[in-house]
């Protein structure tokens, strides 16, 4: 695994400079056996010493990671294939796609997906293989050195005066038993969230799906992770939900999980008044914080603008999906 990140933080170095940090060892790991849904993956190396020549002191060339939801979206496949900047064109990576595409097509599924960073490599790749783009998504990553103390209690106040009738609720770590069918609700609530129209279905998320494929950067990875609720106060639904995590390797940088409104519920500001009370949170739990990075379809002007408000700035490069059927692989 170790050797295998090595070639994630190597590409990562010259694809993405000025990004947020490389995934750590512990979440690479995790990322390489499940996906952060806990969906089967499967995932191959290339043994550089197998190659000659190039790097006598690099042990992987490439790596390639094969995703495949088995309760939904079964007939598509999520591929990530990486080469060492040292090892790129000599067809390492047209070899590891090809590979990928048969044992996609041993499991039923006749397309490939997978999303790369504008302008890099892996687009141009991807482009090379006539592979369809699609949605673009913009990271954006707050700096809490440069944001006032008082910025978010300003934030949250403003929201709250349109969200009266709800209330915060608040935990750490795994979801617990007794949220477990809430969050699912707010689950779904995402399959609203911008996407390629018709390729996918809908995740259909309950209690048990929480418990057992939720929350897997703490399960597996070891991060921290802060979740903030919204409750309708007269049904007691979950009406929005938004968490973070903080990785034990990377402590100065939080990362965004999912922020989510349910339908019924939307209009009454819920994602800027979490969002915010969550900032004033990890300002105390997380001090040592000072980056924490989001990604949203570049099309969703709504949670954009609510990561405006509270400071976030765009990073590029931005991300562009892209769709390829395992026929077309050669």
């Amino acid at each position: 695994m170790r050797a295998c990140r090595a070639v994630q933080v190597a590409a990562h170095d010259v694809d993405d400079p000025d990004g947020d940090p490389p995934l750590s060892l512990a979440l690479f790991s995790s990322l390489m056996t499940r996906t952060w849904n806990c969906d089967p993956v499967e995932a191959w190396y290339v043994p550089a010493d197998e190659l000659g020549g190039v790097g006598q002191d690099i042990p992987v060339a490439a790596i390639c990671r094969l995703a495949m939801q088995d309760l939904e979206n079964r007939g598509r496949a999520f591929v990530n294939p990486i080469v060492h900047p040292a090892f790129r064109r000599r067809g390492i990576g047209r070899a590891l796609l090809r590979h990928v595409a048969q044992r996609a097509e041993a499991a039923g599924r006749a397309n490939l997906d997978g999303v790369v960073a504008q302008g890099s490599a892996g687009a141009a790749f991807a482009q090379k293989l006539g592979a369809t783009p699609g949605i673009v998504d913009a990271r954006r990553i707050l700096d809490l050195r440069k944001v006032q103390a008082s910025r978010f209690a300003k934030l949250r106040a403003e929201a709250a005066e349109h969200a009266k009738g709800y209330s915060l609720v608040s935990w750490t770590g795994r979801t617990p038993e007794d949220e477990l069918g809430r969050v699912a609700g707010v689950m779904n609530a995402m399959n609203d969230a911008p996407r390629e129209e018709g390729l996918f279905e809908d995740d259909i998320w309950d209690a048990d799906r929480v418990r057992d494929r939720g929350d897997m950067q703490v399960r597996f990875a070891g991060n921290r992770a802060y979740s903030i609720a919204a409750v309708h106060d007269a049904t007691g639904e979950m009406a929005a939900l938004t968490q973070l995590f903080v990785d034990p390797a990377d402590p100065g940088w939080g990362r965004q999980g999912l922020t989510g409104v349910t339908r019924p519920h939307r209009g009454h500001r819920l994602g800027l008044l979490t969002k915010a009370a969550m900032l004033e949170w990890v300002a105390t739990a997380e001090p040592q914080l000072e980056h924490i990075e989001t990604n949203n379809a570049a099309v969703n002007s709504y949670m954009i603008s609510v990561n405006e408000a509270l400071g976030f700035e765009l990073c590029e490069p931005n991300f562009q999906f892209y769709a390829l059927p395992t026929a077309q692989v050669s």
